[in-house]
């Protein structure tokens, strides 16, 4: 499988992310302190980086969403307590079809899931997201970094995936998987306007008392 590669099934490393959505595309920093997943990193680096990742559901790292992102591991880095700390490039949504494989870790065959853009109101939901998420950063301490990229990103999927993943910080993992889940970025967008609406609400609320 490709990073391009559409409608195409695979088996590939599954990495179980505890409390964590990967939104593509993005890049998301990833402690692994697992053996089981530091096994699966080191296995995956030698054979070219690319794995599955999903939110882990509950306790159990063996539980995970249907519902992932394809992914390509980069920057490797081992501490001295044998954990590593990794970027994790997210490429293309995917769905877990069946676990092929459980020890020494898990394996699983999934397929691409394209994100489908309807070119007639993509602009207006971008414009609104854009619009929400600039009324949320007046309201909070100056994040010259993320205001810079949220201005400079004109692809709706890396719009929706920069908002998801830096400025919903009250969403919840169940709120964050359901982000995941829509295929139409328009949707996806008109939900995180919603959900940031929501975030600015509380914050106002949070000033006044």
């Amino acid at each position: 499988m490709t990073p391009t590669s559409h409608n195409l099934t695979a088996e590939l490393p599954l990495l179980a992310l505890r409390g964590i959505v990967v939104f593509p595309p993005s890049v998301v920093p990833v402690a692994v302190s697992r053996p089981a997943a530091i096994r699966l990193v080191d296995d995956a680096v030698i054979s070219g980086g690319l794995v599955a990742v999903s939110a882990q559901r509950g306790d159990d790292p063996d539980q995970c969403y249907a519902i992932g992102a394809l992914a390509r591991l980069h920057r490797l880095v081992r501490l001295h307590d044998g954990t590593l700390r990794i970027a994790l490039q997210a490429l293309e949504r995917i769905a877990i079809e069946q676990v092929t494989q459980r020890e020494p870790y898990l394996r699983a065959l999934v397929h691409v899931l394209p994100d489908h853009i309807n070119a007639s109101d993509i602009a207006t939901r971008m414009q609104e997201a854009r619009a929400r998420a600039r009324e949320l950063l007046d309201a909070l301490p100056p994040n010259e970094e993320v205001r810079t990229q949220l201005e400079s990103a004109d692809d709706p999927r890396h719009l929706a995936a920069l908002l998801a993943s830096m400025l919903l910080v009250r969403a919840n993992l169940a709120e964050r998987q359901a982000l995941l889940e829509i295929a139409d970025v328009s949707e996806r967008l008109v939900r995180i306007s919603a959900l940031l609406t929501h975030e600015l609400d509380i914050l106002r609320r949070h000033f006044r008392i």
